[in-house]
């Protein structure tokens, strides 16, 4: 029997009874994205008018959180003052209709918050700041404030069956202080090579032998600070501002920082690292004299009236003056460039002989010495109060011939003025050398004031990076600086080594002084330092926190 075909009539009937539904149940869906899209919006741009008065309420209280002049952390009054003008912001902001109290047990001074009256807000306010402290040195410098409305209304969601959402901002801002070091590496980290992720580079600042640091500053590395033995310490020295400066130990690297814990300072990791300042070498130009003798070098003419300048505290082993040597004992040199090595083993221990290096005119106090300087004596250079001063230049020769050899010194001082055994005195300013000789401040001067640069070790371009250390450059090359680390050494303003890997050694009871350390490594050996930051401002910078403003930049080490 033959079945009849379905008329062609009732098929097409059939599709347009599916299609349709179908049609429906996509406008409704997308009717509903659409309507989700536009609430979604509007509480994107609420939150967005929200952040705007939180960044503005936190900026508002963190400033109150600098004490002048100091890096000293805030106390009640402060901390209350903060909270009170991050309160009277959002108030204003808001149109609330009073003021909720800020005072201590205050429920806006947690995190659930306080009602803002006459607004649809509640408000937080926390300092010291329980997150979001990545730029702050501490959570006592910085304000947190988060703003919600914990009922903003929906329009087209209610379709989906949502009434209303939760839209909440937090702003953190903070008092951000610069990094004040007084020594710090710039040796990058190498990957781990163990299981126990184990930096190999770890030892870039390197403390053995009972070494005794007081550091007036920050101390730095790229790495970690490795202590060797029971005896060895670091002082964060806060002589300079009472009753703290709140001085820090900072680390790049994040593998393994479990050396120096226990021990002062606590590491704080910091977020990028830190990089060379870039400070520029003298160049020596056409008219720069060069001496290769000694007898070049000498000033045979004007060196008693250099020794007359000399203050009388300086002097040598025997406890004799140097302005009241014999002027047999007495040697003046020139600035200039050196190509051959100055060398003080004259005298030995009963007639020892005493060094000036002389300020200079013209081309300035500036000493290329490019075979290097051996001291097991006595040599002063910028010994003259509130003048131009001194600075030692060395080549990176990656051997011993043009070092500094300075660990037997009976005395080693440099831009120390009448400062040196009197505290209330004054030391030499930035040596001069013209225009095109620059022995002060950073390559983009701008306005910034010129630094004191005693020592320079000019770079080795095969260690020139930023974050990753090339293969020829490691702790085997480049140890041009080799310091005396007790009572004799007496150096001013900053020493300048980014490439080199300087040692200091010494075994003197007393305490040296040494200005501010930058370098590719150090290791300080049975030494008694101190160390000072050239930096002299303490007042922070008031900024918002990335954590919580995205937008900010990364904080600067």
């Amino acid at each position: 029997m033959n079945k009849l075909a379905r008329p062609p009539g009732n098929r097409r009937s059939g599709s347009k009874g599916q299609i349709l539904p179908l049609t429906v149940l996509m406008m409704v869906t997308l009717i509903g994205i659409t309507g989700l899209a536009i609430d979604v919006s509007s509480a994107l741009s609420t939150q967005r008018y929200e952040r705007a008065i939180t960044d503005a309420a936190s900026l508002a209280g963190a400033q109150d959180l600098q004490r002048a002049g100091t890096r000293r952390a805030p106390g009640p009054t402060e901390q209350s003052n903060a909270r009170r003008h991050a309160m009277d912001v959002l108030v204003k902001q808001l149109g609330a209709s009073s003021t909720p109290s800020t005072a201590v047990g205050s429920a806006c001074l947690t995190a659930t918050g306080c009602a803002l009256p006459g607004t649809p807000y509640s408000a937080s306010i926390e300092t010291p700041s329980p997150s979001c402290i990545d730029c702050a040195d501490h959570p006592e410098l910085a304000v947190q404030v988060t703003l919600q409305n914990p009922s903003f209304g929906l329009s087209f969601s209610r379709l989906l069956g949502q009434s209303q959402w939760r839209v909440a901002s937090t702003s953190v801002a903070s008092i951000v202080h610069s990094r004040a070091y007084g020594v710090f590496m710039l040796r990058p980290p190498l990957p781990p090579n163990n299981r126990n992720l184990t930096d190999p580079n770890e030892d870039d600042f390197f403390i053995t032998g009972g070494s005794i640091l007081n550091i007036t500053g920050d101390i730095g590395t790229n790495t970690n600070l490795v202590y060797s033995g029971t005896n060895s310490l670091i002082n964060l020295d806060s002589s300079d501002c009472s009753p703290t400066c709140d001085y820090r130990g900072y680390h790049f690297d994040a593998y393994q920082a479990a050396s120096w814990v226990g021990k002062p300072p606590t590491p704080q990791q910091i977020q990028a690292p830190i990089l060379d300042p870039g400070y520029r070498i003298p160049v020596r130009s056409a008219t720069v004299p060069t001496y290769s003798t000694e007898a070049q070098a000498l000033d045979t003419t004007g060196c008693a009236a250099q020794q007359a300048l000399v203050p009388a505290a300086y002097k040598m082993q025997n406890g004799i003056s140097i302005k009241d040597l014999p002027a047999s004992q007495v040697f003046c040199y020139k600035p200039g460039v050196y190509q051959f090595q100055i060398n003080n083993s004259k005298g030995g221990t009963t007639n020892p002989t005493a060094f000036l290096l002389e300020p200079g005119t013209g081309n300035g106090g500036v000493f290329w010495l490019d075979k290097g300087l051996s001291n097991s004596s006595t040599i002063v250079g910028g010994y003259q109060p509130g003048t131009p001063g001194v600075a030692l230049v060395f080549p990176e020769c990656k051997n011993s011939q043009c070092q500094l050899s300075g660990q037997s010194s009976d005395l080693l001082a440099l831009n120390f003025g009448d400062q040196y055994s009197n505290p209330s005195g004054t030391r030499a300013m930035a040596a001069q050398c013209g225009s095109d000789c620059q022995v002060a401040g950073p390559v983009q001067a701008g306005t910034t004031p010129p630094v004191l640069m005693s020592l320079m070790v000019v770079p080795d371009p095969g260690c020139y990076v930023d974050v990753q250390e090339p293969p020829t450059c490691n702790e085997s090359n480049n140890k041009t600086l080799n310091l005396p680390g007790g009572g004799n050494l007496f150096v001013a303003g900053v020493q300048y080594a980014p490439t080199d890997n300087v040692n200091i050694k010494g075994n003197a009871t007393t305490t040296g002084t040494l200005g501010e350390l930058i370098s590719w490594t150090v290791k300080f050996d049975s030494s008694f330092l101190n160390l000072e930051s050239a930096a002299v401002e303490k007042s922070g910078v008031l900024r918002l926190d990335r954590a919580c403003s995205p937008s900010e930049t990364v904080c600067n080490p």
